[in-house]
């Protein structure tokens, strides 16, 4: 929905997130990667404003490539990639990789 939607049609843009969270829950997906800073956003920020709305739950959590790759190269979690930053708590899938 891009940046621009959020803030001119947030209801829009909050169903369609709510949507494709939907989909990636029935898939499966446990950790979504993006590649657009925005739609990383877009997912970590809102994915609990989701929840509380709609009154849903995903099991899910949101890395940008970049923080991927750091932390695949051995890069700490939180000095270098910023995990502290996110909305959605990496710490459970972080321990389930067993990476804490």
């Amino acid at each position: 929905m891009g940046f621009s939607h959020l803030h001119l049609n947030k209801n829009t843009s909050l169903q369609v997130t709510k949507t494709k969270l939907d989909s990636l829950q029935r898939a499966g997906v446990e950790l979504m990667i993006h590649m657009c800073p925005n739609c990383h956003i877009q997912y970590d920020r809102y994915q609990s404003v989701i929840e509380k709305e709609y009154g849903v739950e995903y099991d899910m959590v949101h890395m940008n490539i970049a923080q991927f790759v750091a932390l695949s190269m051995g890069a700490d979690p939180y000095k270098v990639c910023g995990f502290q930053t996110h909305s959605v708590p990496l710490e459970c899938f972080l321990e389930k990789a067993g990476i804490i």
